[in-house]
């Protein structure tokens, strides 16, 4: 993961987000792109005659905000010594990110749960940024202060597309880690699922050795049992397929990706 594109926006969650950036940067001997969008449209007035336009007075008050995020991160990248580089952008921030990662290998956001006074990013979606792109989200809480590159990752495998896609677009970190852990659910009445230890063998190819944990469905939810065993063997990574339904399922009845980007309190590894 040598391309990082990392959402600045100077709010609260910023700083968990330049964190995590650094910490990925330093382990992957990356490179930091920071991201920063300005919807201008929200600012747009509307004069008697039809027309529109932004007010001098409040687009130099969002040019002087933007060049106080710029000056606080220029000054943080200087005392870290990586390698950065900076794009603006003027427009809806969801497609500004999806536009900017093009080239990217992983997106750092935040997820909208840690502290509930914290809105990360109101203008922009993860689960559009996660189903649009070709690259991986890495949703971290907004009290994280650092990524555990070391640590224990925990995969959350059904053998689907998005959940393969994401075990492979995993593979830069998983190399590092201190050890790999796949959970799958066993569900007696699914038939013609793709075998976990397909997802076992292909890591193995690539010098990754992991464990395969299966569990019942019993009474539990699926994202309950994947909670539930990232907290046993205290993981510092969850990667997971995001999206193996449709966003409208999951929107009206719920589903794994939507639980996990509510009520997640590890980082997310997220592809569809």
């Amino acid at each position: 993961m040598k391309s990082i594109l990392v959402y600045a926006d100077g709010g609260k969650a910023f700083e968990s987000r330049l964190q995590v950036a650094l910490d990925l940067a330093r382990a992957q001997n990356g490179h930091i792109t920071f991201l920063q969008a300005t919807p201008l449209s929200g600012f747009i007035v509307m004069d008697p005659m039809g027309g529109s336009y932004v007010p001098a007075g409040m687009l130099e008050q969002l040019r002087a905000d933007e060049e106080k995020v710029r000056a606080i991160v220029e000054a943080q990248m200087n005392i870290e010594g990586l390698p950065w580089d900076w794009t603006a952008y003027d427009g809806d921030v969801t497609q500004a990110v999806i536009s900017a990662s093009r080239l990217a290998d992983v997106i750092v956001l935040s997820l909208d749960n840690a502290e509930r006074n914290v809105r990360p990013h109101p203008l922009l979606s993860i689960a559009d940024v996660a189903v649009e792109t070709r690259c991986p989200v890495l949703a971290v809480p907004t009290t994280l202060k650092s990524l555990y590159t070391g640590g224990k990752i925990l995969i959350a495998w059904d053998g689907s597309h998005e959940a393969a896609n994401a075990l492979r677009q995993a593979l830069p970190l998983l190399r590092n880690a201190g050890s790999v852990h796949l959970v799958t659910v066993v569900e007696p009445k699914k038939a013609g699922g793709f075998p976990s230890t397909e997802a076992c063998e292909y890591l193995s190819r690539h010098g990754v050795c992991s464990e395969l944990i299966e569990r019942e469905r019993g009474l539990l939810s699926i994202e309950e049992i994947i909670e539930n065993v990232a907290g046993e063997i205290g993981a510092d990574l969850l990667v997971m397929g995001a999206f193996g339904h449709s966003r409208l399922r999951e929107t009206l009845l719920g589903g794994v990706t939507r639980y996990f980007l509510k009520d997640s309190n590890i980082p997310l590894l997220l592809a569809h």
